[in-house]
């Protein structure tokens, strides 16, 4: 007890103790343990949800396009770009335009392409878990998508389109939206990521067409080394029940486990216009219209 000026007696006060203190931050401990990953976890969710929405202005996209030009899929390859070609002027290699600020279709329109004028009422181009990584990180692979030499670095685009639409050869392909096969199995753009894993997909984000298994390879015969069944051409080794190394996958950063970026799933729209989260070994079975 102590006492004030007059005499009085007062309550003294009574600080922490160390242990009170270190109960105290265990407990706090505890439960950030508890909420962080509950928290992580609503984060991912919340954009995943807004990168389905970005998704589904491209299935009005698609639907309208089609709908003026004589039920015909644009060209994957210029879907959002006038021309393959390198633009006068454009910094780095057309390989990198994901990436280059500079060629920002919302900033630089004489850019692009027909089709992209249908996606004036898009969110976004990209989605924001793509975005978030795509700033922390710059990406390597075997092929030319790494950002190097990108003087205005800024990732603006993920959604690739399908690439077995809009373009045919005597192997594969469709023109128009009525020769596909099964409208709700067959998306029309998807995410792309920028990981590769060898042996099993190669090629990270590099264009605007989404290929599993390239033109140059003859798909059909994937399919019929895989029982008939387009849904068993899948990426990896034989040794692990895989077709053999893809080139693009749908993506796999949503939701992946903790050191495993690719170990998720990819959003994706189809053409009769829902939006789904898919893991990458399906992206054959949804590419192939057939």
């Amino acid at each position: 007890m102590t006492h004030d000026e007059r005499g009085h007696t007062v309550a003294g006060s009574k600080g922490f103790t160390l242990i009170e203190l270190l109960v105290v931050i265990a407990i706090i401990a505890i439960l950030m343990g508890i909420l962080f990953p509950v928290l992580n976890k609503a984060k991912n969710q919340g954009q995943s949800i807004a990168c389905q929405g970005n998704l589904k202005n491209f299935a009005f996209a698609v639907n309208m396009y089609a709908q003026d030009n004589d039920d015909r899929f644009c060209h994957p390859g210029s879907c959002y770009f006038s021309q393959l070609n390198t633009y006068p002027g454009e910094t780095g290699d057309r390989w990198k335009r994901w990436c280059n600020g500079d060629m920002y279709l919302r900033d630089h329109p004489e850019y692009a392409s027909v089709f992209f004028g249908y996606l004036a009422e898009a969110r976004a181009l990209i989605c924001p878990t793509f975005f978030r990584l795509a700033k922390s990180t710059r990406f390597h692979s075997d092929f030319a998508d790494e950002s190097d030499g990108v003087t205005n670095y800024m990732p603006w685009y993920n959604y690739s389109m399908n690439a077995y639409l809009g373009q045919k050869s005597e192997q594969w392909g469709v023109l128009k939206t009525l020769n596909v096969k099964n409208a709700s199995q067959t998306f029309t753009f998807a995410d792309e990521g920028c990981l590769i894993k060898p042996g099993y997909f190669r090629q990270g984000l590099n264009d605007t067409a989404l290929y599993p298994v390239h033109p140059t390879t003859d798909a059909p015969s994937w399919i019929e080394n895989a029982g008939g069944s387009k849904w068993n051409v899948k990426p990896g080794p034989a040794s692990e029940g895989g077709s053999g190394e893809f080139c693009d996958v749908i993506a796999g950063f949503h939701n992946a486990p903790s050191g495993d970026p690719i170990g998720g799933k990819g959003n994706a729209v189809f053409l009769d216009g829902h939006v789904a989260a898919h893991l990458t070994e399906e992206s054959f079975a949804l590419a192939w219209p057939y």
